[in-house]
């Protein structure tokens, strides 16, 4: 992605205090102590067509086991990727170019204890900040459309 391209999308998806509005809205919906669980934040942190039920989907072609390492490539405020560390036990990086949205998986990872098991990292699809064979698999949901050189 372009410097000029990855701009744009940042500033498109830009927004403050995400993670504090996240955590309003499941406590207006579910009451002031519902437990902040990965099944909970679910329809309001999987920032993808069908919600929890293409997340379901993606996971069982993904297949994650427990301990292996995970790169979720694009993944906004880690709605995906609480959600597999948590089900499966696996650990999951999540990749997103947006600082806002890094800066909201991290405190969302917190408050839902998976602060461990989920590692958040700033950064591009197409300018990958990782090693050769550092992850065991890679998935990525609904960020193609942002990506403007999808070949690389």
């Amino acid at each position: 992605m372009s410097a000029a391209t990855g701009g744009t999308v940042k500033d498109h998806y830009a927004s403050e205090g995400i993670a504090a509005r996240i955590l309003a809205a499941l406590r207006a919906a579910e009451g002031p102590e519902a437990p902040v669980t990965p099944d909970a934040l679910s329809p309001l942190d999987h920032f993808h067509g069908r919600g929890l039920k293409a997340t379901r989907e993606m996971a069982a072609l993904l297949d994650p086991h427990p301990g292996e390492r995970v790169l979720d490539i694009g993944g906004g405020i880690g709605g995906l990727a609480r959600w597999l560390a948590a089900r499966f036990g696996c650990h999951v990086t999540s990749l997103d170019l947006t600082p806002e949205f890094c800066r909201a998986a991290e405190a969302l990872n917190a408050v839902t204890g998976l602060s461990e098991r989920v590692r958040v990292v700033e950064g591009g699809a197409t300018d990958l900040p990782f090693g050769a064979g550092e992850f065991d698999r890679a998935y990525s949901e609904n960020v193609a459309m942002n990506v403007a050189d999808k070949l690389r």
